[in-house]
């Protein structure tokens, strides 16, 4: 072992020691150390040599100085719901924030603060309990909440050891916004505070569609484009190929979401003349399980086909609310889920259990060396990638050559270990940056643009390589077609969630980077956060 990593190790072992049980310091070959570097894919996870969970921000900040002092390689996981190898894993040191857990909400200000070990999960149940939601990410698959947005205030632990509270005004306001979407090239995020919003019910309809019905479903997209009126209403479509059950499948599926008086135009009423793929409405995954919910599936009979919707055995409106927009969240999750025919039970611990991060107990071990390969079951699914482009707005030129693609990469699953091969439609509303602050990530009024999303399951290291220039030549490909017919342009600046690691941090930031270095040099002069994985600026 590295004479400066073992040095770390004993120190950051004396702080956890100190510390009467709040942090903690797990061993390869221990439970607390399998939780502490798993991540969502195995292909994302990494063999650290130890994981540490602190347990106070004090902790961190002692933590921090010793990372800084030895110069050794380390990693920060909330979640670990990146599909990027080595942005939250590392063979170093891995800093797991799950003890992190705090979620308090201030009905004086109507803010909820939260740590950054917390999941959607947790966030979600708690808010919703309070008759109040935020706007944050998906609760299905255990991710984490250090993609937040709609944020007031950040605790934060800068890479000499400062704790700093900083919002958008006072003396570290620059560090404010570069930390909303700037990634982890600042310093370690102990706590968010954020906005809340009076909770609402959507809407939510799931719709599966034969691949034989493609040309309707196609129009009715471009038309709900080209037609949109509200905001309330948005609409996200999957061209979806499968290799996990004994025939290949594929289909599309539509996700529509409308928070919308009864007497308003139904935004998606096309969708509904149009045949369904019948499995989801006979099938039990129609019935989410979510423990302490009795929720069930009915028809709507106005809906041709028959569309789902939530009947709560409750009287109470808000129990009801906060459960219509649970089950919203697990709808828009199955997208890039297992398909229906594949019992969940037979998912791995991921899906049922996705932000149950358990309380850990520390076990005294002998160190030794960690041997070249990770823990069996370190990974809670495959392998795979997101990767996107962006879009301004789809066209029906693009829409079609999107399924295309998708056909040309699901084709030679089987041979290449190929299990899920997924594109996205996910068209931005012209308002959606209306109401944005500044931040990191570059974005102006009247200019709207989003992620295609690109996601890629498969089996197997020795795969690696294929599907990940399979997924950059499908993405180039529809980056040409999008430019030659106006969806996008050079200057859009990428999303850093579900970009590829090969990706340039300059596309990302764009007019922004220059800038983002220089709130870098000021407040990690050392170099430290480069040391951890990520889109380093």
């Amino acid at each position: 072992m590295d004479f400066d990593l073992n040095l770390a190790i004993e120190e950051i072992t004396a702080i956890c020691k100190a510390s009467d049980g709040r942090s903690q310091i797990f061993e390869y070959g221990s439970s607390g150390y399998k939780d502490g570097v798993r991540h969502f894919l195995e292909s994302s996870s990494d063999v650290a040599l130890v994981a540490v969970c602190p347990g106070t921000t004090n902790d961190v900040s002692k933590i921090m100085k010793v990372l800084a002092n030895h110069k050794v390689p380390f990693g920060v996981k909330g979640g670990g719901h990146t599909t990027n190898p080595k942005f939250s894993s590392t063979t170093g040191i891995q800093l797991y924030m799950s003890f992190f857990d705090k979620v308090e909400y201030d009905s004086s200000k109507k803010t909820l603060a939260v740590g950054s070990g917390c999941l959607w999960d947790q966030v979600y149940r708690e808010i919703l309990a309070k008759g109040r939601y935020v706007i944050g990410g998906s609760a299905t698959e255990g991710v984490g909440v250090a993609g937040i947005d709609n944020i007031v205030e950040f605790e934060v632990v800068i890479p000499n050891g400062d704790i700093i509270r900083t919002g958008s005004s006072g003396p570290h306001s620059d560090l404010f916004r570069a930390l909303k979407g700037g990634g982890n090239n600042f310093g370690i995020v102990t706590e968010f505070v954020i906005k809340t919003y009076e909770i609402e019910a959507p809407n939510c309809e799931l719709m599966d569609f034969s691949n034989s019905k493609s040309e309707e479903v196609k129009a009715a997209i471009t038309d709900f484009i080209n037609d949109e009126e509200t905001q309330k209403a948005v609409l996200i479509a999957a061209f979806r190929h499968y290799n996990e059950t004994v025939n290949d499948q594929s289909w599309i599926t539509v996700f529509c979401v409308k928070n919308l008086p009864q007497s308003a135009k139904d935004p998606f009423q096309k969708f509904y003349h149009i045949e369904r793929k019948p499995e989801r409405g006979q099938n039990r995954r129609n019935m989410r399980r979510v423990p302490g919910l009795r929720i069930k599936v009915v028809a709507e009979e106005e809906h041709a086909g028959g569309s789902m919707a939530l009947m709560a055995d409750t009287s109470s409106e808000r129990a009801f609310k906060g459960r219509a927009f649970l089950e919203a969240d697990r709808a828009f999750a199955s997208i890039h889920g297992p398909p229906p025919e594949v019992d969940e039970e037979e998912e791995h611990v991921g899906n049922l259990v996705a932000g149950t991060a358990a309380l850990m107990i520390a076990r005294k071990a002998v160190r030794q060396e960690v041997p070249p390969k990770g823990m069996s079951g370190v990974g809670e699914i495959a392998r795979g990638r997101f990767g996107c482009i962006m879009i301004s707005k789809y066209k029906r030129a693009l829409i079609d050559a999107i399924e295309e693609q998708s056909k040309a990469s699901a084709k030679d699953m089987k041979k290449h270990g190929g299990k899920r091969v997924i594109f996205d439609v996910w068209p931005a509303h012209s308002k959606i940056f209306d109401n944005s602050t500044d931040c990191a990530y570059p974005h102006k009024k009247g200019s709207p643009f989003g992620p295609m999303l690109v996601y890629f399951v498969w089996e197997g290291a020795t795969n690696d390589q294929y599907w990940t220039d399979e997924m950059e030549r499908a993405l180039d490909k529809l980056r040409q077609i999008a430019l030659s017919v106006g969806c996008t342009d050079e200057k859009l600046p990428l999303y850093s969630n579900t970009s590829l690691s090969t990706t340039q941090v300059s596309k990302i930031y764009q007019e922004n980077y220059e800038g983002l270095k220089q709130i870098r040099l000021k407040y990690d002069p050392q170099d430290v956060m480069k040391r951890a994985g990520g889109f380093k600026i």
